[in-house]
């Protein structure tokens, strides 16, 4: 006789669920993607680099191309008078080597001729006539100059496997010729919404309904988090017509949402389905946070598979804090933990109970130095407090509350 979901009830901390996920979301492919559309996606591996940057030694300056030697003797009581041989065009490389004695006349980024090792800026300088260029300061070797090699050696690894590729990064890649990148595919998360009091957002509820709100909440942080959401539809509280999505939705995608029929009453169907498909595997029933205590994290086969409480705010804090985590670890994705972990100091008290973490959705501002976390007390199905928030205050596990002028941490959102 299979069990019921009120047998499977069992807490677990935010710690013990963070760690289970670590060693249960799917891998994602690689897919190779041309530089310019690689912004924020994660390679796949890691790039060694092909050559050396730059690949010649070049000025950072305005200026003369000199040997260092000829001008340590320089200065405004005692200047070094050198023979101007030349100029060398930018974008090109003079055949002509600088003597001991000589300078040529150079831009910022030229490349230096053979024999200089160093520039002067133009500032420092005076056009003396007759090829004459009078310098009035010293100058160290490799002054004003990035040498040949002296950004990245060729062989040097350039981008990690799992790491986040940001506009800095593609233009290491674009200097380095690099214009295809190899990227974790985005993993696919399917989204069912559940219950007979939802219905769709283009229509007029009547009493006692309302519109989804959960189908775009969870569309938006999935799509921040790295991956790609996929609506698998609006499912009444039928266990047939669940269990259909349920089909769906696991050949669809690589994670899957069920947003409402996650806790212990007579309606709520999610486990109930998902017990009956091969492969199925319970990991979590129950979090010790608040709120989104009644969730349910499983597996079917190799697919990952949340239930998230109904409640719009509910079903946020749990995207956020295991969702988003889950989709990074898909990508396998390797700069630190996420979301963010920050700090600052609250404005004011708030009260919590032993053996939960709580999430305070709240306001957080910075002035100065001064990091200060205002708290919005709402109940759990209150939209409204989640967009008045940008943040969200960790009260420990078996603390009473946090007092004001604390620190806390807290989680951007």
């Amino acid at each position: 006789m299979p069990k019921t979901f009120t047998d499977f009830f069992d807490v677990r901390t935010r710690q013990e669920v963070e760690t289970i996920l670590e060693t249960s979301c799917p891998s994602m492919k690689g897919e190779s993607l041309p530089l310019a559309e690689a912004l924020y996606r994660v390679a796949a591996e890691t790039i060694l680099s092909p050559e050396a940057l730059p690949p010649f030694s070049r000025s950072t300056v305005d200026g003369y191309a000199v040997h260092s030697d000829d001008t340590f003797a320089a200065s405004e009581g005692f200047s070094a008078l050198l023979t101007l041989a030349g100029k060398i065009p930018m974008g090109t490389v003079t055949e002509k080597s600088l003597n001991r004695g000589e300078v040529m006349a150079i831009s910022t980024g030229g490349v230096l001729p053979e024999g200089a090792d160093a520039v002067v800026m133009v500032e420092h300088t005076a056009d003396r006539g007759e090829n004459l260029i009078e310098i009035f300061r010293p100058l160290s070797p490799l002054e004003n100059v990035v040498a040949a090699g002296e950004d990245v050696q060729k062989g040097d690894q350039i981008l990690r496997k799992g790491q986040e590729i940001r506009p800095q990064e593609m233009g290491l890649l674009a200097a380095l010729g690099i214009t295809r990148v190899p990227v974790a595919a985005k993993p696919v998360v399917g989204i069912i919404s559940t219950g007979n009091e939802i219905v769709s957002p283009e229509t007029s509820p009547p009493p006692g309904q309302v519109r989804d709100v959960n189908r775009y909440t969870l569309n938006g942080l999935i799509q921040k988090a790295g991956g790609t959401p996929r609506f698998i539809g609006l499912i009444p509280d039928n266990e047939t017509a669940l269990k259909q999505a349920c089909e769906d939705g696991l050949v669809q995608s690589d994670i899957l949402l069920l947003s409402g029929g996650s806790s212990v009453g007579v309606r709520d169907l999610t486990l109930q389905v998902l017990q009956t498909f091969s492969g199925f595997s319970l990991l979590v029933h129950g979090v010790a946070v608040s709120p989104g205590k009644p969730t349910i994290l499983a597996k079917v086969g190799d697919k990952l598979v949340f239930g998230l409480p109904g409640h719009p705010a509910s079903a946020w804090v749990i995207a956020h804090l295991f969702v988003s985590r889950a989709i990074r670890a898909c990508l396998g994705f390797s700069e630190g933990t996420f979301p963010v972990w920050d700090h600052a100091t609250v404005s004011r008290n708030i009260p919590s109970a032993q053996g939960r973490e709580d999430f305070i959705r709240a306001r957080f501002t910075m002035k100065g130095t001064t990091r200060t976390v205002e708290p919005i007390f709402s109940k759990s199905g209150i939209i409204s407090s989640l967009v008045a928030a940008n943040a969200l205050i960790r009260v420990p596990l078996n603390a009473e509350g946090v007092y004001k002028g604390e620190e806390v941490d807290i989680l951007a959102i």
